[in-house]
Parts: C-alpha cells; structure tokens; sequence
C-alpha cells in the first residue's frame, strides 16, 4: 500500500468526506499514516509521519474511533458506526467508515482505510418533517372523520326533534284551514298541493336522519346490520334494493366493520340525493385477503370529474373524500365508475379493504329469522 490509501488522486484532495490510511503497531495501537486535505484542516495538523490517533483529538473521540478500529480487526471486515465528534472545531454526528487491508501473500489484516462522512443535519431534519408531516395528516383524516360523524348525528337529531314537529305542525295547520274556508276548488287544489309538499318534505327528513345516524354495531355484527339498514334505507325511499353479504364479514375487527358500514351509509345517501335511480345494489364479497364491497344504481350517472381521484379530480362535498380517507386509513382504495351520458347506466362504488385484524368468531350470534324480520318490521313504521 502506498503512503496515501488507494483512492483517485483527485478524489483523495478535493473529497469533502474526511479520509485516511492508518497503521496498526505490534502493540494492537492505532496510528494515521496518511490524511486527505479535509481530514487534517478539520484537525488543524499535517500528518508527515505515522501519529497516534490519541494525539490528534480528544480522549472521547479517540477511543470511539478505536473502538471501530477494534472491531473491524475483530470482524475482519468493513465496519459502519455513527459518532457524535468534535471535528473541524464542533461536534457533529458522523457516519464512520473503517476497512481492511489484507496482504496479499499471508491474508492477514495490515492497515486499515476508512473516512468520517458529516450526516447532513438538514436532509435528516426533513426526513423527520416528511414523517410528521404524514402522521399529523392521518390524525387529522381521523379526527374529521369522527367530526363528520358527530356532526352528522346531530343533524339527524335536530331534523327529527324540530324541523319534523314545525311539518307536522303546518300540516295540521292544514287541515284547520280545510275546515274554516269555504268550499272553493281552487283554494282546495292550493291545500292538496300544500299537503304534498309537506308529505315530500317529511319522507326526506325521515329517510335522511336514518341514513345520518345508523345503528350501532356492537350488538348486531356487520351483517345483519347492513341487512337491517339496507332494509330501512328501501322502506323509507322507496328504492328498490338487493343484497349479498359474505357472513365472513362478521369476523373483521369492529374498526374496519365500522368502516364498511359508513362507506355504505354514505353510497346509499348519495344515491338518495343525487341519482334519481329506482334499484340500488349492494354486494360484499370475501377473498383469501380482502373484502371488496359495490354499490351500484341505475340512475342518471355523476360527471366524470368527480368520479376519479386525483389533482384534477372535483368533488362537490365531503361525502367522496371522506370515504377515501376512511378506507385509505386501514389500507383500502375506492373506485368510482360512472356514466353521465343520457340513458347512461348509472354509478358503481367499489370498495376493497384488506383483512386486517380478523375475529376468531363473529361479534354476536346470528339472530333467528323471527327476530329480523321483527326489527325490518319496526324500521318500515319509522
């Protein structure tokens, strides 16, 4: 080995990385025989002869390179650490490179090669904002998904406990006008065209503090809970439904049974609101990893723009994103497929949500066929 390590001349002068070659006495002692540049304006020295690495710096970062040196002796192969040395007049972390050389006719280790590389403070800074920046998005996705929730059950409950009671209100208001005019088939013509709009009024209020405010999981499953929705939703709309559910369903964890029953709470709103559809489909099947769950209506479409996902995708509402937020949290995606031509064939969500976390067994036992058509029966007179 000559008296400067193998590396390019030109590498070895103007290289920012602080290298060197060092010698190893009989006595297992630790000694620079050659520095870049770099290495000794860091020191403040110029190495013209073999110096002991105690004699270049202080007695921390002497030992912590030594011990490098050790282990690479040891290990007989290149070793990697991280230092925290006071190099170039301030203390710094660096990644420390250490290497052997062996002779080429007995194979024994006699020098060692190696550099000190700065760890650039800044890109490990944005690394670490990168990382933050990503967690405080997913708690804040969180934290509007559980608003949104709240939000929307006091919705619902103020829908029902007043603006409910003002309709029915003006509607008897109604029938005591009936009774003081006279007869007139004109004013009467007017009342009936009243009576319909309020009749109109109370149906979507109705069918939309159920779609806000679903029923809870915790005692039913997954299953005959969407039954029961599904059911309810049909009852209170008017659209005709069909429904296929996998029982697996039932063995998902309770945060990814809660997930799936809001996207389908949030699709059949969609559907009520905006597709002018008469038949509504929902379908959930299970694979050997995932779930994946469509609704499909026979209504008029949605513009493409809002269907796609991306930077030039445009949603009107929170109802898209935040079933994508929803999903995206538990490693899921969603597709929307949709066509807006006249007599076009309607929208399709799709759904796929991995397994995650699954139950040894479902949350409840299947209730009797008796008990389920008792609860769609108490939905249908809500």
């Amino acid at each position: 080995m000559s008296p400067r390590p193998a590396y390019h001349e030109l590498h070895w002068i103007h290289a920012p990385e602080y290298l060197f070659g060092m010698q190893i006495s009989n006595a297992g002692q630790f000694f620079y025989a050659s520095m870049n540049p770099a290495f000794e304006r860091a020191l403040g020295i110029s190495i013209s002869r073999e110096t002991a690495v105690r004699d270049c710096m202080s007695e921390e970062d002497a030992k912590a390179i030594c011990d490098s040196c050790d282990a690479c002796l040891a290990k007989g192969k290149s070793v990697h650490d991280r230092h925290r040395l006071t190099l170039g007049g301030r203390r710094r972390e660096f990644d420390t490179t250490i290497n052997p050389v062996r002779d080429s006719q007995s194979g024994n280790i006699v020098k060692l090669v190696g550099s000190h590389r700065v760890i650039d403070a800044r890109a490990t800074g944005d690394a670490v904002d990168r990382t933050a920046k990503r967690r405080a998005t997913a708690e804040l996705e969180l934290r509007l998904l559980s608003l949104q929730e709240e939000v929307q059950q006091r919705i619902a409950s103020d829908l029902h406990d007043s603006t409910c009671q003002h309709l029915i209100a003006a509607s008897l208001t109604v029938m005591r006008l009936r009774r003081a005019i006279s007869d007139n088939g004109s004013v009467e013509k007017l009342m009936d065209d009243i009576d319909a709009s309020i009749d109109q009024a109370q149906r979507e209020i109705r069918a939309f503090t159920y779609l806000l405010h679903p029923r809870n999981l915790s005692t039913d499953g997954l299953k005959l809970t969407i039954e029961q929705f599904v059911g309810g939703f049909s009852a209170r709309t008017s659209l005709k439904t069909s429904l296929q559910i996998a029982p697996e369903v039932d063995r998902l964890s309770y945060e990814r049974q809660r997930a799936v029953l809001r996207v389908i709470q949030e699709a059949l709103a969609n559907v009520f609101r905006h597709a002018q559809a008469t038949h509504v489909n929902v379908a959930m099947e299970a694979t050997d990893t995932h779930f994946k769950l469509q609704v499909a209506d026979n209504g008029r479409g949605m513009p493409t723009n809002q269907a796609r996902s991306g930077p030039k995708a445009i949603s009107f509402g929170v109802g898209i994103p935040a079933m994508r937020a929803r999903l995206r949290q538990l490693g899921g995606t969603l597709e929307i497929h949709s066509s807006s031509a006249k007599g076009g064939r309607g929208t399709t969500l799709c759904a796929d949500l991995p397994h995650g976390l699954l139950l040894k067994r479902a949350r409840q036992p299947v209730q009797r066929h008796g008990q389920l058509e008792h609860h769609r029966s108490i939905a249908g007179r809500h």
